[in-house]
């Protein structure tokens, strides 16, 4: 990113703005989403025990906005692909059926998809990291119906939190960016050379 001029800058500040809007719209609609969940298979309203299902680098402070984005990235993807897998298992089970929750959960694919496109043009150039699914849908066969309920709320606990971290980690760029353009090049310069593609 290192060379933007001052348009660019300015370009990027207001894309960034525009995504961080985004990302907190949906981070609301994903905690919507997941109460609606527990409301409709009467589960209760404290978290399923365990840590997330994505999982990726640490997010450390000598990182910059722009590589913490890019992690982000790809947690998010991961998110999106657990979440068809829900929608496709549920749809095939109950596929004549409308709820708020049906209609809620179109949204936030929709609005994830359009945040992963948002988020892709503040990567970082020629950085690639990826995110890992500890447990994927295929491994809920012998769990039973109740098994793969917590699954599904464990699918949606992780898309809240990621959204969630996406959402604070873009409303600290424009600021930053705004105050110093050419330090943040230069930091971004520098994380490039440390981290693996």
């Amino acid at each position: 990113m290192a060379g933007r001029s001052a348009n660019g800058r300015h370009g990027l500040r207001g894309h960034a703005g525009r995504t961080a809007a985004l990302a907190r719209l949906l981070h609301k609609d994903c905690i919507q989403l997941l109460e609606l969940y527990r409301n409709s298979e009467s589960l209760p309203s404290s978290p399923v025990d365990g840590d997330y299902l994505v999982s990726i680098p640490p997010l450390v402070p000598q990182l910059s906005d722009e590589e913490k984005i890019s992690i982000l990235h790809a947690a998010l993807k991961e998110c999106l692909r657990l979440l068809e897998d829900v929608i496709t298992r549920e749809d095939a089970e109950f596929s004549d059926e409308d709820s708020e929750y049906k209609r809620k959960r179109k949204t936030v694919r929709d609005r994830l998809g359009h945040l992963l496109a948002s988020t892709e043009q503040l990567l970082v150039d020629g950085q690639k990291f990826e995110a890992k699914v500890k447990e994927e849908l295929d491994g809920q066969a012998a769990s039973g119906s109740f098994g793969l309920k917590m699954w599904i709320v464990r699918v949606l606990q992780d898309l809240v939190h990621w959204t969630g971290q996406t959402s604070d980690t873009l409303h600290s760029m424009p600021a930053e960016m705004e105050k110093a353009p050419k330090t943040m090049s230069r930091r971004t310069r520098r994380g490039a050379g440390k981290i693996r593609k």
